[in-house]
C-alpha cells in the first residue's frame, strides 16, 4: 500500500523549532550547567601553542595576496583536509561526552553548524589572532582553510591534542550551547524539509563571476504553499539557507502550531516504543545497574522486583511484580526523563 502524501510537519521536527526558538529545553540547560558550570571555556593553551606557527604553513594564498586568485597552495589544503578531520571529531567527541546531543540526527545537525565555514569566519580573529590581526574579515572558505591547517600544525606540536581539544571545547560552547540559548536556529535549511517545507536557489541574472548573487526561495508547506520567502546570498546553499531562516523567524509559531504529519502513525510508533521501552533504552545506550532487576519481596510474599536504569547521568528506578515490566516501567520514566516520548 502506498504511504499518504506529507499533510504537515512531523511532531518531532516541531519539537525541534519549539527547543530552537525558545532556547533549548530544561533538559538541555540542565546538560550545559553540568559541563560547564557558570564558567566561559578559555583558549590559554590553543592560544600559546597557535601563536607559534609560522604563517606560511597555514595561511591560505587569498590571505596572502588579494590579488591572487582563489586557490591555496597545495601544502596548506593537504593540511586543512587533515584538520579538518581532526576538529570534527574533536567537536563531535565534545558534543556526546557533554551530552549536548542526545541522538545521531541531532549531533549531525548541531555538527553542521559548529563545523561550518560561517562559524571559523566568525570566530577566526579570536581564535588565531596572531595571523588575523585587527578583527580582519576573512571570507569563509579561507577561514575555515586557515583554522583547518592550524589545528593540524598544532596537533603535531607537544601538548597539541590538549590544546585542539580546548578549541573544540570553545567552538562547541559559543556556536551550540550560545547559539541555542541564544534562540539561534541550527541548520534552517535541514528543519523547513523535515517540516514539509521546501527550499530553492537560483543565480540572479547580471551579476558577475567574482560578485555572483543567488535568491533563495522557501514555500512551505510544500505542497499548496501559505507562505513564501525570499533570501539573497553570495551562494545557492546560504540563498536557500537564509529564505528557510526568515521563514522559521517569520512564521515559526504557525508552523509549529500546524496539525502534525500523520498523527494516527506518530501515535503507533510512539506505542511501539513503550512497549519496548528497555530494549530502545538499551539501543540508545542505556544500561540496567546490577545487570538485572533484583527481587525484594520476601519468602512467601507476592514476587517484587525492582529495576534501576541508567542513562548518562540520569537514572530512574521502578518496581513490578515480574522482572520484565520492572524493567520495562523504569526504561519507560527515564525514556521520559530524557526526552523521547515528547510530542
Amino acid at each position: 500500500m502506498v504511504p499518504a502524501p506529507r499533510t504537515g510537519p512531523s511532531a518531532r521536527s516541531q519539537k525541534r523549532l519549539r527547543q530552537d526558538v525558545m532556547g533549548g529545553d530544561v533538559r538541555f540547560k540542565r546538560r550545559v550547567e553540568r559541563a560547564y558550570g557558570a564558567e566561559t571555556p578559555g583558549l590559554e593553551v590553543w592560544l600559546e601553542l597557535s601563536g607559534k606557527l609560522v604563517a606560511n604553513d597555514i595561511l591560505p594564498t587569498r590571505l596572502r595576496d588579494a590579488n591572487m586568485r582563489h586557490v591555496s597552495t597545495t601544502a596548506v589544503e593537504m593540511r586543512a583536509l587533515i584538520g579538518d578531520k581532526i576538529f570534527g571529531a574533536a567537536l563531535l567527541e565534545e558534543m556526546v561526552a557533554t551530552e549536548l546531543v542526545t541522538d545521531t540526527g541531532e549531533a549531525t545537525r548541531q555538527y553542521s553548524l559548529v563545523a561550518s565555514n560561517s562559524a571559523m569566519a566568525q570566530f577566526v580573529s579570536q581564535v588565531l589572532p596572531a595571523h588575523v590581526a585587527g578583527g580582519r574579515v576573512v571570507e569563509e572558505h579561507s577561514a575555515g582553510t586557515l583554522i583547518e591547517a592550524a589545528v593540524y600544525m598544532v596537533n603535531q606540536m607537544p601538548g597539541g591534542p590538549q590544546a585542539v581539544r580546548q578549541l573544540a571545547r570553545w567552538f562547541v560552547y559559543n556556536v551550540v550551547v550560545h547559539g541555542r540559548l541564544q534562540g539561534e536556529i541550527a541548520n534552517p535549511k535541514g528543519l523547513i524539509l523535515e517540516l514539509n517545507g521546501m527550499t530553492s536557489a537560483e543565480r540572479v541574472p547580471g551579476t558577475p563571476d567574482h560578485l555572483a548573487q543567488f535568491v533563495g526561495r522557501c514555500i512551505w508547506p510544500a505542497d499548496n504553499p501559505v507562505r513564501e520567502t525570499k533570501a539573497i546570498g553570495r551562494s545557492k546553499t546560504a540563498a536557500a539557507a537564509a529564505a528557510a531562516k526568515e521563514m522559521l523567524e517569520l512564521y515559526g509559531h504557525e508552523i509549529h502550531n500546524a496539525p502534525p504529519q500523520e498523527p494516527a502513525k506518530e501515535k503507533e510508533k510512539k506505542d511501539a516504543k513503550l512497549a519496548n521501552a528497555f530494549g530502545h533504552l538499551l539501543t540508545l545506550g542505556g544500561i540496567i545497574v546490577g545487570g538485572d532487576a533484583v527481587l525484594i519481596s520476601e519468602p512467601g510474599d507476592p514476587p517484587r522486583f525492582v529495576a534501576t536504569m541508567r542513562y548518562g547521568n540520569e537514572e530512574a528506578r521502578a518496581e513490578a511484580s515480574t522482572k520484565s515490566d520492572a524493567k520495562r516501567n523504569a526504561s519507560r520514566q527515564l525514556l521520559e526523563l530524557i526526552g523521547e516520548y515528547d510530542d
